[in-house]
């Protein structure tokens, strides 16, 4: 009696062929997955100053008093204080290969939840190019105006009537 013996399992060709596969797919994805991590860097800097900025007014209003928002000395935190008493500050986390360009190093608002002039911070990759500037990096921009609005916008977009322009 000759028993038939099933087979299971892969074979070391079909083993290669999944393997080469999955190293192609692999070497596409790594360079957008790159853009994609330096993106939402950027993006939580950037969102964590917006934070600070939209707390910093608020104190103001609710205190009745001067609130300065001010950049920590890393200038990717921020910290709130009135007075000399801190009350609240942040630092961001992951804040690698990012730099921070800031008109006023400390804004403050007043007991309206406005300033006296306004500011503009840009978060950007220390090693690649705005959009804006001809490259290939998203930056972000965190815009107070002299009213106390605080807005986050995307220098790169120019469209008229999109939320997202400066």
């Amino acid at each position: 009696m000759h028993t038939k013996r099933t087979l299971r399992g892969f074979t070391l060709v079909e083993l290669m062929v999944g393997l080469a596969i999955t190293v192609f797919l692999l070497l596409l994805v790594i360079p957008s997955a790159s853009v994609y991590i330096l993106d939402s860097r950027i993006r939580a800097a950037a969102q964590a100053y917006y934070d600070g900025a939209q707390l910093a007014r608020a104190e103001a209003l609710r205190r009745n008093a001067f609130v300065a928002l001010g950049m920590t000395d890393s200038n990717l935190g921020w910290k709130v204080t009135v007075g000399d008493t801190q009350i609240a500050s942040k630092a961001v986390e992951s804040a690698a290969n990012l730099t921070v360009q800031a008109e006023q190093e400390t804004i403050t608002f007043d007991s309206v939840g406005r300033t006296p002039t306004g500011n503009a911070v840009t978060f950007k990759p220390t090693n690649a190019t705005c959009l804006a500037d001809s490259g290939t990096q998203r930056c972000l921009r965190v815009v107070i105006s002299p009213g106390g609005q605080v807005r986050m916008c995307d220098p790169a977009v120019g469209e008229e009537g999109d939320n997202r322009k400066c």
